[in-house]
């Protein structure tokens, strides 16, 4: 378990773009950059594993200044005429910068070598080395700045090592595995407190009780920078917002600005944000803590969001706005695809003439992932990059290599023989509109959640602040949905198999010219508006049931919308619950109801004529029975 918190640190010199082919830094591998740099800054988010990486540096002494005896001993320790290093952990907060002053003048020791010796006389270029451990680079900070202090990131855990580490704390259920990883998000302390959460009883199916626990360590983990008490109701506001300005978070400016100061905290420019996995854990417990308080939080933010777009006429501005918009959407594909629990390292950037190698490697990833004949997308990829070789845009992780792709073609006479295979019948269609200034997209692919999120949503900036008209072609059942979810136009299906894997793609368009835009925004809310104000059927509670067991089908129900079942976990639990207590009404029909319910789809697998037998029903009443039951959930869950 201990080995995944060093599985990669990216060591990137301050001042110095990441570099591609960094090297991966084990604790030897730091101990190294010390021998190199007087002066270094090891950086992560809380509970990335920052402290448990210094502990393995063999005779290196270690102060934590979050101890009570830390701030106090750091005199001592720099006096010490030693050349092992001296670690100083938990340099976090006003205090623990303030025991620091004194060092935050050795300007220009980035390099042993470089002969400079330190401002302020604290010693030559052989004096001890220091690594500095904080969540956020110093070189932020005015006092360190010119430090010359080299800075190293600490990444989070890939899924796998989060999974690894559940079973380590012995959990058992898959169900409590799978949600730790989900809740994580390549963070192990809230990895382990999630466990710890579990093992204290806490439900796998309540995602909300074990955030509430997770939020209350990361609460007290953050106390050593600003005092939380005051904070958490604001924080919890924030979160649930996805960014915020003073306006929007009704705060003044000392609330605004410790806010700001708080490592896991960003500027955006739509506010500040809560930075992933924690936004999403701090807003789950917010929502299963004070539902009502979540709820009207929401509403806030989302008309805010509606005023703001409605009064902004610049492009750029819109589309940002759009984007904060997004994230407010009930919808769980939405969500989970654009705005997913995982935080992103890295760049989105054009394909330059030396990427065509990664391009096509990761495409080759791309088709067999997704079923496709290699060959067959081997030979459209060189079609593409034929046509528009700068139509590409690749991601890449910290360390600068590519680890994801999209594959764009900008319509124009030279791109026919690319757009045609892809649109094929629909080609006319969809391009012949006056307009020049067409986009077609024809694959994305990326592991990394949290990349793959920013890779598509750098899309869709892209293509509003140019005013193009964006078409999508995939084969994809996933995109189909979000596509869908996005209201984005459908035009049904291409005549071939273009991939060749037994899947037709859809095809979909939008329009983001500058009059588009808001009209795009504008559909996309008000469908929702017009679901939420609709009461709920008892066909759509039927289907919902029916598929109780199906995560997948269950995020395609229009009771999604509802705020009371806004997530699948949460329609899950209130239709187990409604069942529950309609069986046990002292209204006979309503009881049986109930019991028919229960038995069909809660229990073992049956027929409705078996179960009518065991009813000693007839058919008539049977189903008369069944419906009943649906409606009367129904109208519960419009009422609720």
């Amino acid at each position: 378990m201990a080995d995944a918190a060093v599985s990669a640190v990216t060591a990137v010199p301050a001042g110095s773009p990441a570099l591609s082919g960094s090297p991966r830094l084990t604790p030897g591998g730091l101990r190294a950059a010390l021998e190199r740099h007087r002066l270094v800054n090891l950086t992560g988010p809380l509970g990335s594993g920052k402290s448990w990486l210094v502990s393995r540096l063999r005779s290196a002494r270690v102060l934590d200044l979050s101890r009570p005896d830390g701030v106090a001993a750091v005199p001592e320790a720099l006096a010490e005429t030693t050349g092992q290093p001296l670690v100083i952990d938990g340099v976090d907060g006003p205090a623990a910068l303030s025991a620091l002053s004194s060092l935050s003048g050795l300007s220009g020791l980035s390099s042993r070598s470089a002969g400079v010796r330190p401002m302020g006389g604290t010693g030559g270029t052989d004096a001890r080395p220091l690594l500095l451990v904080s969540r956020l680079s110093l070189l932020a900070h005015p006092d360190w700045t010119l430090s010359g202090a080299m800075v190293l990131g600490i990444p989070s855990w890939p899924d796998e090592r989060i999974r690894h580490l559940t079973v380590h704390a012995q959990l058992a259920d898959p169900r409590a595995r799978d949600l730790v990883v989900r809740l994580a998000g390549g963070n192990p302390l809230i990895a382990g407190a999630a466990c710890r959460a579990l093992h204290a009883g806490a439900s796998p199916d309540a995602p909300g009780a074990v955030a509430d626990q997770v939020t209350r360590e990361i609460v007290e983990r953050l106390s050593r920078e600003e005092p939380v008490d005051r904070l958490q109701p604001a924080l919890e506001r924030l979160a649930t917002m996805w960014s915020g300005d003073r306006e929007l978070l009704k705060a003044d400016r000392e609330l605004f600005d410790a806010l700001g100061r708080l490592s896991l905290v960003t500027r955006t420019e739509l506010g500040l944000t809560i930075l992933e996995p924690f936004r999403s854990v701090i807003e789950q417990a917010h929502r299963w803590r004070q539902p009502a308080a979540h709820k009207g939080s929401w509403a806030r933010a989302l008309a805010h969001r509606r005023k703001q777009l409605a009064g902004e006429s610049g492009v750029t501005r819109h589309s940002r706005l759009a984007e904060g918009a997004m994230a407010l959407s009930g919808d769980d594909t939405i969500r989970e695809t654009l705005f997913p629990a995982s935080p992103s390292t890295g760049l989105i950037q054009t394909a330059a003439p030396g990427d065509a190698d990664a391009i096509g490697g990761l495409m080759h990833q791309w088709a067999r992932q997704g079923g496709m004949d290699t060959r067959r997308t081997d030979r459209l990829v060189d079609q593409w990059l034929r046509d528009d070789p700068a139509g590409f845009r690749l991601a890449r992780d910290a360390d600068g290599r590519a680890v994801g792709v999209m594959g764009l073609v900008r319509v124009a006479d030279r791109t026919v023989h690319s757009v045609e295979p892809l649109l094929q019948q629909h080609t006319d269609q969809l391009l012949d509109r006056q307009r020049a200034e067409s986009l077609v997209l024809g694959a994305a692919f990326c592991p990394d959640r949290g990349l793959h999120a920013r890779l598509l949503r750098d899309l869709l900036h892209h293509v509003m602040a140019n005013s193009l008209l964006l078409t999508v072609s995939t084969p994809n059942p996933h995109y189909q949905k979000l596509l869908s979810r996005l209201r984005f136009q459908q035009h049904g299906t291409t005549n071939d198999d273009v991939y060749r894997c037994g899947r037709k793609p859809e095809i979909y368009s939008q329009d983001f010219g500058r009059d588009a835009i808001a009209d795009w925004v504008g559909r996309l809310f008000h469908a929702s508006d017009r679901q939420a104000s609709r009461p709920p059927t008892g066909r759509e509670v039927g289907r919902a049931l029916a598929h109780i067991g199906d995560a997948d089908r269950l995020a395609q129900s229009p009771l999604l919308i509802r705020p009371r079942t806004a997530t699948v976990p949460d329609l899950r639990d209130w239709l187990r619950d409604g069942v529950r207590t309609l069986a046990d009404s002292d209204i006979p029909e309503d009881a049986e109801a109930g019991w028919i319910l229960l038995h069909y789809y809660l229990g073992r697998p049956q027929t409705h004529q078996q179960l009518a037998c065991r009813l000693h029903m007839s058919r008539a009443t049977y189903f008369r029975r069944l419906r009943h039951g649906l409606d009367v959930l129904g109208r519960r869950l419009a009422a609720e």
